[in-house]
């Protein structure tokens, strides 16, 4: 008999399916098992799905055997957990977006203990200062001692402080990666993610042997967010990956705190930005330690304001925004141009850009922060979830 393992293996190979869109056939049918059997009109009913990728739905099923494509995955020796495994965590599940398959290795047992124990995300700068280095280990430090789990995307600078602290104070620690599990990125982490595959837990959404990517990165962000129920930045400049990350964070409900520093210091600034949106301060090293406690369930209102999750328009919340007949920049690749047309000179939400281009959350961010960067979009009013052409 076909399992929900295999359906969730099979249904994750399908063009035009991303995880937002794969959960939500779940979730219509109940299970994937019985959307595979689903005739193509009952596809039609799932939010996000069209006629052409309804019958482009249809033909993969056809060509593919989900117990075949499961036997296949296995045989390539990768360790993996589906929303269908026990171990798969029910946390990172609740987001969104969750990866259909998540890799591993090293000890399992962090996956389910994210249920039932504390967890934070500490995220930064790839170059902190010194105050930014010794900041995350006084308070990794301190959740380490109390049992917390730190979680990180083990990248130079304030991720390896963060993973490296927790293991030398015998603490729990999980870093989600931009590779394949068994692929070490940055090279200089290399004796740290062993260390981590021997004392912690290494996850991904993507195989063994996959290579670093830059489009990779921004959207394990979604993970390491998904997997806490706190997130710190405790270093980050304005244009930080960092940020990407709180912002998941506030999407998904989860609390955002961010360490203070000093306005002369530049990578200082995301830091003190969202502190004016509305993120929790860290006061000392025993902030998170006395919060943790008092961190309101998933479904607790937003930290940070929250625009509308229609597009915004002047005179009315509701009214599309209007077309640009301005064309994209020739040298941009795809991804940023699709999503380049899809802003326009009315202020549209990061959720309708979510919906409207079915693309994960992480990944629509980290374009617009490209786009940011080239002076093509911009934030209205700064520091919202809301961006316009420039």
């Amino acid at each position: 008999m076909t399992t929900e393992r295999a359906y969730w293996v099979a249904w994750s190979q399908a063009k035009g399916l991303g995880s937002v869109l794969l959960k939500r056939l779940h979730s219509h049918f109940g299970s994937l098992a019985t959307a595979w059997q689903a005739e193509e009109s009952a596809l039609l009913e799932v939010e996000g799905i069209g006629l052409l990728l309804a019958a482009q739905l249809s033909e993969h099923r056809q060509q593919v055997n989900p117990d075949d494509c499961l036997a296949h995955h296995e045989e390539q020796g990768a360790n993996f957990w589906t929303p269908a495994d026990p171990d798969y965590p029910a946390l990172l599940y609740e987001i969104t977006d969750p990866p259909p398959l998540l890799y591993y290795k090293g000890r399992t047992e962090l996956a389910q203990a994210v249920q039932t124990m504390p967890s934070v995300a500490i995220v930064g700068t790839r170059e902190p200062s010194d105050y930014g280095q010794s900041w995350t280990r006084r308070i990794v430090q301190q959740l380490a001692s109390h049992d917390v789990i730190v979680v990180s995307g083990l990248a130079s600078g304030i991720d390896r402080y963060a993973h490296s602290q927790a293991l030398d104070s015998q603490g729990l620690t999980i870093a989600v990666l931009g590779t394949g599990v068994d692929r070490s990125y940055p090279w200089n982490n290399r004796a740290l993610q062993d260390r981590m595959a021997q004392e912690g837990l290494l996850l991904s959404e993507h195989p063994n042997d996959t290579p670093p990517d830059r489009t990779h990165f921004p959207r394990r962000n979604r993970i390491i967010a998904g997997l806490s129920r706190a997130t710190v930045v405790t270093e980050a400049p304005l244009r930080s990956g960092a940020l990407i990350t709180a912002r998941l964070a506030n999407d998904y409900g989860r609390e955002v705190y961010a360490l203070p520093g000093s306005l002369d210091n530049p990578a200082s600034l995301g830091c003190l930005d969202l502190i004016r949106q509305g993120a929790q301060m860290i006061w000392d090293d025993t902030t998170l330690i006395r919060d943790l406690g008092q961190i309101p369930q998933l479904d607790a209102p937003l930290l940070l304001a929250q625009p509308s999750t229609a597009p915004m328009a002047s005179g009315s919340s509701t009214a599309q925004p209007s077309p640009l007949p301005t064309p994209a920049p020739a040298d941009l690749s795809p991804d940023l141009a699709t999503v380049l047309a899809a802003v326009t000179t009315d202020p549209v939400t990061l959720d309708y850009l979510v919906q409207s281009l079915n693309r994960p959350t992480g990944d629509i961010l980290s374009s617009l922060l490209h786009l940011e960067l080239e002076g093509l979009v911009t934030q209205t009013p700064p520091g919202s979830q809301t961006y316009q052409r420039c």
